[in-house]
């Protein structure tokens, strides 16, 4: 039974979730079932509870984060909401034989800390539970794009996001993709780089 996972990670605003749908039919077109994951879904409702708590107290977001009792409850969520339902959700969609695309990642938790001068609590430890997938494509695009499709963001903000994901991506070997390119171009791109990975898999079987 082949299955893959894939994981789109990326700055706000460059395109990932019309690139998920690409590689929903890059994956189709091999034959392939495919299943989502929002890994945002996941994180939300504890995030959702911090920004709340923030207004309340009338502190930003991030110097809540910044508190040691905050941390230690994101550590606790983490390792027991974030780190099962993720782990948990890839393996049964491929037990049943469904190739998984997550949009975002561990990698854009990395980058959601560090862009508040933080490291996920028990950093060490999640990266080792949460499964490495078979491919990830790390999504960028030109600053004023992103600005068009994010006014809400800074150039600063935008700028140190897109220098986060760099060392990413460098870090982890991540695959690295313009949607800055035609659309056919960029599905192109990716529909090669599914197809490397798959024939990887068969002659290893």
């Amino acid at each position: 039974m082949r299955t893959i996972l894939i994981t789109l990670s990326g700055t706000h605003g460059v395109g990932k979730s019309t690139t998920a749908g690409a590689c929903y039919y890059v994956l189709a077109g091999l034959g392939l079932k495919l299943s989502f994951l929002r890994h945002q879904d996941i994180l939300d409702p504890f995030g959702f509870v911090v920004r709340r708590t923030a207004r309340i107290l009338g502190l930003t977001e991030h110097e809540l984060d910044g508190m040691k009792p905050v941390r230690a409850l994101w550590a606790l969520y983490i390792l027991f909401i974030y780190v099962p339902v993720v782990v948990g959700g890839i393996q049964a969609r491929r037990l049943l034989g469904y190739s998984v695309v997550c949009d975002r990642y561990v990698y854009d938790l990395l980058v959601g800390f560090r862009d508040n001068d933080r490291r996920i609590p028990t950093e060490e430890i999640v990266l080792r539970l949460i499964p490495r997938p078979d491919i990830s494509f790390v999504l960028d695009a030109p600053e004023e794009r992103i600005l068009v499709t994010r006014p809400e963001h800074s150039r600063e903000f935008i700028r140190k996001e897109k220098l986060l994901y760099e060392h990413v991506a460098e870090h982890f070997q991540l695959k690295r993709v313009s949607t800055d390119a035609p659309v056919r171009t960029v599905w192109k791109r990716i529909s090669k780089e599914i197809e490397s990975v798959l024939a990887g898999q068969m002659a290893r079987n």
